[in-house]
């Protein structure tokens, strides 16, 4: 089964002579374990850069073999992870599975305390099309799709390991909650309320004013920045 898995290997000179087929599958998991263990979440693209004369067909091959014995945990089409390797981050996860990305929505309004309610899948802005991924053990990923023109307003953090997320400023998350909203339905008062905004005395609203100027969104949407504006500033 394992004959010619992972050719690369064996000219990378990890392979020994030793025919039992058990311990060679051992032998280059575990040298592929040295490779991944500063990037332990990863795409397949990532493996031809580490292992550049690796074979295509031969690699997929051979990562469905160690996602059914265990050593490698898929999560979506062409991203894996080692399964020793647990995510603490789900902000890392939600900009590496879709991107370009960045949190925004609810989650980051919840997690600059904004708003009170707790949401139950990870929200994020994207240019591509919008898309929900539900990942093992991780949960539900929701996208939202943005034109490219409104695609700012966040920042890069450093997180585990090496990697980064995008997340939005607070005055982003909240135009991105509402400019979309107001796609959907009218931003009535009573719609304003419901959310049970708490805005810090830090929010800068003249930020949310530059980019109502720039964006020349419709009338109806400035209108309910201003009267947000008048309620909270």
């Amino acid at each position: 089964m394992f004959e010619g898995v992972f050719t690369f290997f064996a000219k990378n000179g990890i392979i020994s002579n030793n025919h039992n087929k058990l311990l060679f599958l051992e032998m280059t998991i575990n040298e592929f374990r040295k490779k991944a263990k500063n990037y332990p979440l990863f795409q397949l693209e990532d493996i031809f850069k580490w292992f550049p004369q690796a074979k295509r067909n031969t690699t997929l091959n051979q990562l469905k073999d160690w996602s059914k014995l265990g050593y490698l945990q898929r999560l979506k089409r062409g991203i894996y992870k080692l399964s020793d390797f647990e995510i603490e981050e789900l902000f890392i996860l939600a900009n590496f599975i879709y991107s370009p990305s960045y949190i925004s929505l609810e989650t980051a309004l919840n997690y600059y305390s904004l708003i009170p309610d707790i949401p139950f899948q990870v929200t994020s802005i994207t240019t591509l099309k919008t898309n929900d991924f539900d990942i093992e053990n991780y949960g539900t990923f929701s996208y939202s799709h943005i034109q490219p023109d409104l695609f700012f307003g966040y920042e890069t953090v450093k997180g585990e390991k090496q990697y980064v997320y995008n997340i939005a400023l607070p005055e982003k998350a909240l135009f991105d909650y509402l400019y979309l909203s107001s796609k959907k339905m009218k931003l009535s008062e009573s719609f304003i309320d419901e959310l049970r905004l708490s805005i810090p005395k830090n929010f800068d609203w003249k930020k949310m004013r530059r980019w109502l100027k720039f964006t020349r969104l419709s009338e109806k949407f400035n209108s309910t920045i201003e009267r947000l504006i008048q309620k909270y500033a």
